[in-house]
């Protein structure tokens, strides 16, 4: 029998640890002494649990009740509960892309880095929370085929990417393959795909058109 294991390390770039990003990463490890000059650690070891909504939401809920707000208490509160709270007492309760998660995230299991990030970046107490560079791996107790792997994660309000190790060995089989019938009209979609994904992650939609512009001009 084979396990399979996944870790992960990063770190967040921002001015200081404060409530809010505890709640919200206190799960991954969080680590304010290192590395140090504006990077904190965080971390995702397999079996050692996580960040998961859950407890991020108790977290949140324990932060709202320190800030004498009144979070709903007929049930359990939700992630949706405590967020409308919160967003009222950082002034983004008319944020649409706060809004928009709140009303299509379903908030359960292990949390996702891009949508703790929305969260942080609303919900500012001072941390002024920049960047997360997260870079992880995924491998098997046994030395079995395509059990290994990694992938990388960049999120910031400008510019937001991700990768892993499997779309590159998928692009390159498909560049190749279109290369070896001489289907240049396949490869060309193939790399306009792959530019188009990274166009994506710019967040300001005249920064991302006018690079587009400059990117066609350059492939002149």
């Amino acid at each position: 029998m084979a396990n399979n294991y996944y870790d992960a390390t990063g770190v967040l770039v921002l001015d200081q640890v404060t409530p809010v990003i505890t709640a919200l990463f206190g799960g991954l490890k969080l680590d304010a002494s290192y590395p140090g000059d504006g990077e904190v650690y965080i971390a995702l070891i397999a079996e050692e649990g996580g960040a998961h909504w859950d407890d991020i939401c108790e977290d949140l809920v324990s932060l709202a009740q320190s800030l004498g707000l009144s979070v709903p208490n007929e049930d359990t509160p939700t992630m949706d509960d405590v967020l409308a709270v919160l967003a009222g007492h950082f002034g983004a309760d008319q944020d649409e892309e706060l809004q928009n998660l709140i009303e299509h995230h379903c908030f359960e299991d292990g949390a996702d880095l891009d949508a703790s990030f929305l969260i942080a970046t609303r919900f500012d107490d001072g941390h002024n929370l920049q960047e997360i560079r997260f870079e992880s791996c995924w491998y098997c107790s046994k030395p079995r085929l395509f059990n290994f792997g990694g992938e990388g994660s960049f999120i910031s309000r400008e510019f937001t990417v991700f990768g892993n190790s499997g779309q590159v060995l998928k692009l390159g089989s498909d560049i190749r393959q279109a290369l070896l019938i001489h289907d240049l009209e396949a490869a060309a979609k193939l790399f306009a795909q792959e530019t188009q994904r990274m166009l994506a992650g710019i967040a300001d939609e005249t920064q991302r058109q006018q690079l587009q512009r400059r990117l066609s001009e350059l492939l002149r």
